[in-house]
């Protein structure tokens, strides 16, 4: 067996891969410990994972984590350094928190569960996300893998050759501090929204946004690609991430921009700065496209690939990935579903795999739903607070099925807890908010009562094959990201564009269901009803980390309006 670990920095997890190359099973330390963004040491994910697999020590080979702490730790301070005495303060507090950065997984390991530190290693941080991402292609060999984050390691973006898994080159990298993902999680922050969380938000917001705006134009000239270093180039005057714990961007921009959004002020369409916000961002978003698209055509020509991995947090922005599969030597692009740092712990397991059978291997695509669940294991529990607080409408799964389907056609909107949960950042049908995606008052209801959340961030569409292909652009090169909900496409029917599903920008973020999956049998019931578009959104309240377990899934169905709940158990009632 062959562990991978993710921590300290971003979102902690653990993934879980058998002696065949397997991914069996995966966990983000929030799930359990109910802390958005949980990025300490994830003894409850490795807990959970050790125990419901009933590993014993000597069954585990290898431990990977996913940098190499010490270089991790370096990098900043000597960065830092050639900015005192502005980044004194930096320099303080990172060396009082060295106890406390990633260089402690040994100790911390050593603690959780004595002997298993011995077997602990390290691998590039770049490595682990290009590892992620491979067992997902159909192609795993002579191919280019591009990483874009925040920092990991020493770099903030990478592109390698991937000749076959033991022979992985890395022929390029851009240095810390000049970073697409930390000018993007700046911008992220100045609108008020939180950084590694709400980037998406800034997505979304951009839609609104003005290219040939002023502020669109300067937020765009704050980062640029050098044509002749090949290289990412960002305007350090008015950023403050590289000497600042506290302030990610500088006095500098606010004289430029003006004030920052007050982030405990709810953002709504037609208040009187959201126009100045939604040009920012869309000034982020316009230079975030032109950037990956320079990175992208640097690689193919220093690589030959038209074939690509794409890993890395800056790998979640959906809305870039239209403009790199229109590039006119992309033939792929495949992503991960996790892409980020928690998905880096999948990399990392297999590094630990791929070490240990030193042949041509082939890797089998990991599911999307990888996350050992049953609810045998918390059925005692369950049927108290079912017993005190719910009803079982029915226990049969065809018939709670048929139910949730003419619940749906009424208008409702129905939770899902089924089977195991989702590995990536997108609910795919197992913990999901789901109604009517062409029911206007349906999704409006889901979004902004039960998710209290606002109106400029629309919800997913999803749907079978046959109906994204009669609605939507859908791009061969994106194909496979359609599933993992990680992509956006524009409308094709002028039809799309006023579903409540669609951004302002005429494009969504569509999920294409396979047959078997929950989703696919509730359409197939839904079908003849003229319901051919579910309205999908994580199973959380916003800021909340998606429900993990029925045990949560009650528990939000006690604390919002959510009424219904679709689970193993059957379909499932709130009483008045």
């Amino acid at each position: 067996m062959f562990i991978g670990i993710s921590g300290y920095n971003h979102e902690s997890a653990v993934a879980l891969i058998n002696n065949e190359g397997i991914l069996i099973d995966y966990c983000k330390e929030e799930s359990l410990s109910r802390i958005k963004g949980d990025k300490s040491f994830p003894k409850r994910a490795l807990s959970k994972i050790i125990k419901k697999n009933h590993i014993k020590k000597d069954l585990i080979s290898h431990i990977v984590f996913y940098e190499k702490p010490l270089t991790a730790f370096l990098t900043p301070l000597k960065t830092a350094s050639s900015y005192l005495p502005k980044s004194l303060s930096f320099i303080s507090h990172q060396l009082r928190n060295f106890d406390n950065s990633s260089i402690s997984c040994f100790t911390d390991l050593a603690k959780f569960a004595p002997g298993l530190e011995k077997k602990l290693s390290y691998i590039d941080h770049h490595l682990a996300h290009t590892l992620t991402a491979l067992p997902y292609s159909r192609k795993q060999k002579d191919l280019c893998s591009i990483v874009v984050d925040g920092f990991g390691d020493r770099s903030t973006a990478s592109i390698s050759y991937i000749k076959d898994m033991h022979d992985i080159k890395e022929l390029w990298s851009s240095d810390y501090p000049h970073s697409l993902g930390l000018f993007y999680s700046s911008i992220t922050d100045f609108l008020g929204f939180n950084v590694n969380e709400g980037e998406y938000k800034v997505m979304g917001l951009s839609s609104f946004g003005n290219s040939n705006s002023k502020l669109a134009k300067i937020v765009f000239n704050l980062i640029k690609w050098d044509d002749v270093k090949n290289n990412i180039v960002v305007n350090l005057d008015y950023f403050s991430y590289h000497i600042s714990i506290s302030d990610s961007f500088s006095k500098e921009l606010i004289k430029l921009l003006g004030e920052p959004r007050n982030p405990f002020k709810k953002l709504q369409p037609g208040d009187k700065d959201f126009q100045k916000f939604a040009d920012i961002a869309r000034g982020a978003q316009d230079i975030t496209n032109v950037i990956l698209s320079k990175i992208f055509s640097y690689a193919y020509r220093i690589t030959n690939s038209n074939s690509f991995l794409f890993s890395g947090g800056v790998a979640l922005n959906s809305a870039a990935l239209n403009t790199l599969a229109d590039l006119n030597f992309t033939k792929d692009i495949i992503l991960p579903p996790s892409p980020g740092d928690s998905g880096a712990a999948i990399g990392s397991a297999l590094y630990g795999f791929i070490k240990s059978y030193p042949t041509n291997l082939s890797i089998k695509k990991p599911s999307l739903f990888p996350t050992a669940f049953s609810i045998d294991d918390e059925k005692d529990k369950v049927k108290k607070i079912i017993n005190e607080s719910f009803s079982i409408i029915s226990e049969n799964k065809f018939e709670s099925l048929k139910l949730c389907s003419e619940l749906i056609h009424k208008g409702k909107v129905i939770g899902t807890v089924i089977s195991n949960s989702e590995t990536g950042p997108r609910a795919l049908g197992n913990r999901s908010l789901i109604c009517d995606g062409m029911n206007l008052k349906s999704v409006n209801y889901l979004n902004t009562v039960i998710k209290n959340r606002s109106p400029f961030r629309p919800t997913a569409p999803a749907m079978k094959r046959i109906t994204a292909e009669k609605y939507y652009e859908i791009k061969s090169e994106l194909y496979q990201s359609y599933f993992s909900m990680t992509a956006t496409c524009k409308c094709r029917d002028p039809k799309a564009n006023n579903f409540p599903t669609t951004h302002i920008d005429g494009t969504a973020r569509i999920q294409i269901v396979e047959d078997e999956s929950i989703l696919g049998q509730l359409l197939d019931i839904l079908h003849p009803s003229g319901v051919d578009i579910l309205a999908n959104s994580s199973l959380n309240l916003s800021g909340d980390p998606t429900c993990f377990d029925l045990i949560d899934g009650l528990m939000f169905c006690s604390i919002s309006p959510l009424e219904y709940l679709l689970t193993d158990l059957g379909l499932i009632k709130k009483l008045a």
